[in-house]
């Protein structure tokens, strides 16, 4: 995994020049978000047991900010909470037969 974060790290920032500091959180972010071809899943999941809401969806209008309901969303966390050590048993089986 250090080798991806590594490799990407050094994509984003090798075309920011000097910029680097202002790309650094969005370079990271992406790495947290995006979907593992091993495991099916993002690493920000695995850790968090939901996806993350992507920052554009916090600004402008989407189904899921529209529909979000505070009740229901601690229910369903609490719920993701309580699966995620089976998520990550299954992670870890897709991962293995990538191997």
């Amino acid at each position: 995994m250090n080798k991806i974060v590594k490799k990407l790290l050094k994509r984003q920032l090798d075309k920011a020049k000097g910029a680097w500091p202002k790309k650094l959180p969005e370079a990271l972010w992406a790495i947290q978000t995006s979907y593992r071809t091993a495991t099916g899943e993002t690493p920000f999941s695995m850790a968090f047991g939901s996806e993350a809401v992507v920052p554009v969806e916090i600004g402008e209008p989407s189904y899921r900010t529209e529909t979000f309901a505070p009740k229901t969303n601690k229910e369903g966390l609490a719920l993701s909470l309580d699966l995620i050590e089976e998520r990550r048993a299954q992670a870890n089986l897709r991962n293995e037969a990538y191997k």
